[in-house]
């Protein structure tokens, strides 16, 4: 097992056992039923009152938490001039406590919100930023204090305090709160005859009110960076689901992307875990392309690779038979290889891709998905650049699917804001396709400009026989800046879509089409080409009543250039999620053709 493995492995085992030692600390904390009061506490009418405490134990309401939980809330919350979701929460809560119930218990969300803070390993989410063992440490503190004022024959109840004579009344300190605000009052008012008789009294209650508070704060911050991780577009809805104007049960779930993608790449994540925590990966060494009727060990290996992940079931052979080759085949789909069942360099590779790094692309792909833009759009284009697919959305449903062609994962590296990329590699970017071009001159950048004269040194005259006009600028080593000309050569096709961005890519058409046919398709120098991509210009015309839309034809058979700006520009999402999941649920592992996920980490091993 690598370090990498061990240290994965060893966080989530920590996060686990923290959590079933909260669990355990606070099992009387845990419980909602409503208490019988210790001998001499409550009396009879207390008793009695027990059993509607159980049926809804009774919300925190003494104004003392005001003051004890703006003065236990952190400074850091209260920076900026916009104040985060758990300050405006309590804000609008009036500085009470959203997760303890008048009896100093956790209520019913917090229940909730420690269920799901538990199963964060099961998402790839480093539970270390939740602080679970701090919120063990404060329910266990808040327990004693609970057991200490039962054991004192007080009543364990919020409101029990009354008003604070002890110690003497001062003033809340200042915080900077930006709009946040903090309560309007320092201090507790309740009715005279629920005064504590004594100072040591007084001690009791404050001793629960204290830890109660900061346990409400912990899990508060603990709820909204989960909030943040599942969906950063959430915050208006962390806060309805703190205040309780929107049922945390309902919050929690509506947090996971929609998508049944989602749940599949988690099924699919434990899965991995346990290969790659568990089993000896079976290596597979192949000299040639295997063929259905090839015979011997390296069968047998293959075999027993393919049972591994399920493709291939009954007792290795050694002879690549029917059975394997099915196995093969449904193997080569599942990571977008040419299903032709022949074992070659490709479908090698994939054999040998380690199931720690399997682990690290579901991973990746879950947060992508999570953390997407797309989340808050009903109409949008969305790319994923390892799939090599375009879907245009409509109402949050796919309308169309266009095979692309996005930028070459081979070529030269450079560091572009602090790593290293390839310079052809396509971007990964949020913007809005403003502008559709048809008929586009195609404008030839520096670096292009310099490849093409390579093809055009045995033929003076190559550059005018396809289309380039020379202009009065010029490259940065004095010769003329160029573009094509619109027509069937030029290298953008009959239609141009733009988007407002800082590496200076776009959509495009394209004259080469058959390269459409190919199963992996980077070719570009880092602009997206677009199968069919007058089909969709035609429908993001149509959808933006563009009179254009009906006029296409006409317009696409001249030879200038027509620029129809969207009266409703379209959202486009370029992301890279290397795994996904197929309409029947299905995994299929995509690749990372960047280096993004795997490499990356194998480098980070090198240093």
């Amino acid at each position: 097992m690598s370090s990498k493995d061990f240290m994965r492995r060893h966080l989530f085992l920590f996060a686990a056992s923290v959590v079933s030692t909260f669990f355990m600390l606070c099992a009387p904390v845990l419980s909602q039923t409503g208490e019988k009061p210790a001998e001499g506490a409550g009396g009879p009418q207390a008793e009695q009152a027990a059993p509607a405490a159980q049926a809804e134990p009774a919300r925190a309401s003494s104004p003392l938490w005001q003051s004890v939980i703006w003065e236990n809330f952190p400074d850091d919350r209260l920076k900026g001039s916009k104040p985060d979701a758990v300050s405006r929460a309590y804000q609008a809560n009036g500085w009470k406590p959203f997760f303890i119930n008048a009896h100093f218990q956790l209520n019913e969300n917090a229940k909730l919100v420690l269920e799901r803070l538990g199963s964060l390993q099961n998402e790839a989410i480093d539970p270390g930023p939740y602080r679970i063992d701090e919120i063990v440490r404060e329910a266990a503190t808040l327990a004693q204090a609970r057991e200490l004022l039962k054991a004192s024959g007080l009543e364990v109840t919020d409101t029990a305090c009354g008003e604070l004579s002890e110690p003497p009344r001062e003033a809340v300190p200042v915080k900077s709160a930006g709009e946040g605000g903090g309560p309007a009052s320092a201090h507790a008012q309740g009715p005279a005859e629920n005064r504590p008789d004594s100072g040591e009294s007084l001690q009791k209650y404050q001793d629960a009110f204290k830890p109660a508070a900061r346990l409400d704060i912990s899990l508060a911050a603990a709820f909204t960076r989960f909030a943040d991780e599942m969906d950063p577009f959430s915050a208006d809805d962390q806060v309805k689901a703190l205040t309780g104007e929107t049922p945390m049960r309902d919050v929690l779930k509506e947090l996971e992307p929609a998508s049944g993608q989602y749940r599949a790449l988690v099924a699919s994540y434990a899965r991995y875990r346990a290969l790659a925590a568990a089993v000896r990966q079976q290596p597979v060494n192949f000299s040639a392309t295997i063929h259905p009727g090839d015979t011997g060990n390296q069968i047998r290996d293959l075999q027993k690779r393919l049972e591994q992940e399920g493709f291939y079931a009954g007792t290795p052979t050694g002879v690549y038979d029917a059975r394997t080759q099915r196995a093969v085949k449904s193997f080569q789909a599942a990571h977008l290889l040419d299903a032709d069942g022949a074992v070659g360099r490709r479908t090698a590779a994939w054999l040998n891709v380690s199931f720690a790094d399997k682990v690290d692309m579901i991973a990746y792909a879950m947060k992508t998905l999570r953390q997407s833009r797309t989340r808050v759009y009903d109409r949008f284009i969305r790319i994923n650049i390892p799939q090599f697919i375009l879907e245009y959305y409509r109402d949050g449903k796919v309308q169309e699917t266009h095979r692309i062609i996005v930028g070459k994962a081979a070529g030269k590296k450079v560091k572009y804001r602090g790593r290293m990329v390839g310079e052809n590699n396509t971007p990964t970017l949020y913007s809005t396709i403003e502008q559709v071009i048809l008929n586009p001159r195609w404008y030839v950048s520096d670096r292009i400009r310099l490849e093409l004269d390579s093809e055009a040194k045995a033929d003076p005259e190559w550059f005018t026989r396809h289309g380039y006009v020379q202009m009065t600028s010029t490259y940065p080593w004095g010769e003329p800046r160029i573009f094509q000309r619109p027509g069937p050569e030029n290298a953008l096709g009959r239609v141009k879509f733009e988007f407002p961005n800082v590496y200076a890519i776009y959509l495009h058409d394209t004259p080469k089409k058959q390269l459409f046919r190919r199963t992996r398709r980077d070719f570009s120098h880092g602009c997206i080409r677009v199968d069919r991509a007058v089909e969709l210009a035609k429908t993001l015309l149509t959808d933006d009543k563009s009179p254009y839309a009906d006029r296409l034809p006409s317009i696409l058979d001249r030879s200038t250039q027509a620029f129809v700006r969207l009266t409703n520009p379209v959202p486009i999402a370029i992301e890279y999620v290397p795994v996904c999941a197929n309409d029947q649920g299905q995994v299929i592992f995509l690749g990372d053709p960047y280096g993004i996920v795997i490499v990356k980490e194998n480098e980070s091993k090198k240093g």
